[in-house]
């Protein structure tokens, strides 16, 4: 029986944070890098911003969903490579609807698709085997729930990958990175049976 992989959308499929940049300095006139950001909450790094302008800036570029590039234009060919193995689920915080025309446009194909509403990071173990985030706390909270959990790295995850914290969570560099993993991960799995 295959194992179900859940996948990040923001940040983890969709390069949201390009966008996100693009419409930061469009609205303050404030020109940043995603180098800059150093943490997952922005509002940290742009203290002049509260949590919600953050999330309405996110918000904004979801409604210009054309301008929203791959993290990795590999991207929908390793997915239909890991479906043969997986039974894939993604999932996304975000509920705007142009998040699943953005995966239709993408070709980026899913089993099944999971809205979890904002800060539910621990609900995002139930249903699925191994999950792949960008987010440190939500992969925290999948190991921590005794699931397979492999964060893929971004600036603002750096400061975790390098602290104590990370034990247990498998660091990924990128997509193809991500998919030896797994299929590594299924490999055993075949093999111990």
């Amino acid at each position: 029986m295959k194992k179900t992989l859940g996948i990040d959308i923001d940040g983890t499929l969709a390069d949201t944070v390009s966008v996100w940049l693009q419409e930061f300095e469009r609205a303050y006139g404030v020109k940043a890098f995603k180098k800059d950001l150093v943490r997952h909450e922005f509002s940290e790094v742009f203290t002049s911003l509260s949590h919600d302008q953050v999330i309405e800036i996110f918000s904004h570029a979801w409604d210009v969903y054309d301008r929203i590039n791959l993290i990795d234009r590999d991207i929908p060919s390793i997915i239909d490579n890991l479906r043969d193995h997986f039974n894939i689920s993604i999932t996304t915080g975000n509920p705007n609807p142009n998040v699943k025309i953005w995966l239709r446009k993408n070709g980026i194909a899913y089993d099944r698709f999971m809205h979890f509403p904002e800060k539910a990071e621990k609900q995002k173990a139930d249903g699925v085997d191994i999950y792949v985030d960008d987010f440190h706390e939500v992969v925290k909270n999948v190991a921590g729930a005794g699931k397979t959990a492999i964060l893929l790295r971004q600036p603002w995850n750096e400061g975790f990958i390098r602290s104590e914290k990370s034990k247990g969570i498998i660091i990924a560099d990128n997509w193809r990175h991500i998919e030896q993993i797994l299929l590594e991960l299924d490999g055993d799995a075949a093999n111990s049976k």
